[in-house]
Parts: C-alpha cells; sequence; structure tokens
C-alpha cells in the first residue's frame, strides 16, 4: 500500500458553548500556521450542538507523505504563532484524536 498522500485527521471533543469559538480558533488561526508549515487544511467540519452531548471538531491536515509530516512538525512547533494559538486552543479540548489516513488505489485490498 502506498501510504501518501497523509490526511492527519484532528478531532476534539469541545464543549457545546465552546464549538464555535474553536473552529474559528482552527480556521482563523492555526490553518495559516499549519498552511505555513507545509501542511495545508483540506477540510474542517463539526457534529450538531443540539444533541445534548460534546461537540467533534474535525480538522483535516494534509502532507506529501510521513516523512514531510516530520519536516511540517518541526516548522509549526518552532512558530510562535502556534505556541499562541495553541495556548487558546487546548484549555478548550476536552480530549481527541490523531489519526493518519491514506487514499485506497483502485483493485487494493480492503
Amino acid at each position: 500500500m502506498n501510504f501518501a498522500p497523509v490526511h492527519i485527521v484532528d478531532t476534539a471533543s469541545v464543549a457545546p458553548a465552546h464549538a464555535l469559538h474553536y473552529a474559528q480558533l482552527i480556521r482563523e488561526q492555526l490553518a495559516p500556521v499549519m498552511r505555513d508549515a507545509g501542511a495545508p487544511m483540506i477540510e474542517l467540519r463539526r457534529t450538531s450542538d443540539q444533541l445534548g452531548e460534546d461537540v467533534l471538531v474535525q480538522v483535516v491536515w494534509n502532507v506529501e507523505d510521513h516523512a514531510a509530516w516530520n519536516r511540517v512538525r518541526r516548522n509549526f512547533f518552532m512558530d510562535p504563532r502556534w505556541h499562541a494559538v495553541w495556548a487558546e486552543i487546548a484549555p478548550l479540548r476536552r480530549g481527541g484524536t490523531r489519526r493518519f489516513f491514506y487514499p485506497m488505489l483502485e483493485g487494493a485490498e480492503a
């Protein structure tokens, strides 16, 4: 299986009252930092705040491969903007996951 490109899927659990603000921080402040580091955001979505449970906010970043992800991580971690926005984002998160997804090739075994 070809492990490229890589989609890094970050899913955060956020209180309904904070979900919109959390998504705005991702879109307006974190996405430019990640883009400049080499991982553009390709999707941002969330679950409903009308379900009586935490909202899941999911963001998908795109990188060429795992070697590129290692460079991107170094790049954003060295960027003071990342630390500033993460200081705002982190207290809003109640939990979450990061998963790495890869495209399936036609005819490849599932």
